[in-house]
């Protein structure tokens, strides 16, 4: 499995049948192949996570699938192979023969739209979109709030053997990593990659200090690309 951080929260991840892209709006796509299914997940509408770009791929790929949440859904042009998505749903998509089925389940967002922990190829990949733990310059309670919702909607995911998570690391934030540790805390995953940190990448490898995330230091990625073993 190749994982490619395109920007932002935008990443690509190659599979052996098929290949993911999740919350492109903006930067170069890695060179993806184009005989295998590309399935396009934007978990809102917000416009760092979701750009009508994606709409133009199918003039460079054969075989694009959509799984977008319902406000985006309503966006798309005619003619797309859409899948809207609402929170807390389970979803199966079939890829073909060589991909077989690919099985989505939903989470709510604490912000906008969804989360999506995607089975598919052998592998299982959560990404959160814009639920995290936002604890940002506010009455502590509703900080508290927040990180009770984030961990009350990873617990329906709480047995899921996560290979590869994606998970808000915004330096902006009063806690920057409450919640990568709540994640992991969780449901846990073996490769984890931070993201919503914009340009600010240099800020965000800062906060892997923190005494909560060090015992996860070796599973913690900031390479542009990274090839993670079978």
């Amino acid at each position: 499995m190749r994982v490619t951080h395109i920007y932002h929260s935008g990443f690509a991840v190659e599979l052996k049948g098929c290949n993911l892209l999740f919350d492109w709006y903006t930067g170069e796509l890695p060179p993806l192949r184009r005989d295998v299914p590309l399935v396009v997940f934007v978990s809102h509408e917000h416009s760092d996570h979701y750009g009508r770009c994606i709409w133009r791929l199918p003039n460079s790929f054969s075989d694009v699938r959509y799984v977008v949440d319902r406000a985006v859904a309503e966006q798309a042009p005619q003619g797309r192979d859409v899948l809207p998505v609402e929170p807390e749903g389970d979803y199966c998509i079939g890829l073909g023969t060589d991909a077989g089925t690919m099985e989505v389940r939903t989470l709510e967002s604490n912000d906008e739209g969804v989360a999506f922990l995607v089975r598919a190829c052998g592998r299982t990949v959560y990404f959160s979109g814009d639920l995290n733990v936002w604890w940002w310059n506010r009455p502590k309670a509703q900080n508290e709030a927040s990180e009770r919702f984030f961990r009350g909607e990873l617990e329906r995911i709480a047995n899921a053997d996560v290979d590869a998570a994606f998970v808000p690391l915004d330096p902006r934030l009063e806690d920057p990593v409450a919640g990568i540790a709540a994640y992991m805390d969780v449901v846990g995953a073996r490769d984890v990659f931070p993201m919503h940190y914009w340009h600010d990448a240099e800020d965000a490898q800062e906060c892997l200090s923190d005494p909560r995330l060090v015992p996860y230091a070796a599973r913690l990625h900031f390479e542009d690309v990274c090839e993670l073993p079978e």
